[in-house]
């Protein structure tokens, strides 16, 4: 079994693959400041749990502009994301536009970590891939 099922909300499934070894964040619909805080509180514990370097988090499926919180995620969740073992963070743009920039923004304040934004599924898997 290459993907395991580790959690499902109305807004997030966390899935671990375990061939490649690396988190499948999906997150769907138009999301809450508090149900994004409490999805990336959630994959943070499974970055620690499955001692996990690598995580696609899949926003094409976001709706919505959530800019509000991408200091909250480039300054407080990154930093202990990166300090629990993240290593590489491919992120799939969202088909919503605002949601794009929203990701945009929190990609540019990251400052610890490698993060990289795609397009599709399949490049973003593609790289995560590469980076060992």
């Amino acid at each position: 079994m290459k993907h395991i099922k580790l959690l499902t909300t109305d807004f997030l499934a966390l899935e671990y693959n375990a061939v490649d070894d690396y988190l499948i964040a999906n997150w769907q619909g138009e999301l809450t400041n508090e149900a994004i805080m409490q999805g990336y509180e959630n994959i943070l514990f499974y970055i620690k749990k499955e001692h996990c370097h690598k995580l696609l988090d899949n926003h094409y499926n976001v709706q919505g502009l959530w800019a509000e919180l991408a200091e909250w995620c480039a300054y407080d969740w990154n930093p202990r994301a990166v300090a629990a073992g993240l290593q590489y963070h491919a992120v799939v743009y969202a088909n919503s536009h605002f949601s794009r920039l929203s990701t945009d923004k929190a990609m540019r304040l990251v400052k610890s970590g490698i993060i990289e934004g795609f397009d599709t599924v399949q490049d973003a898997e593609g790289w995560l891939t590469f980076m060992r």
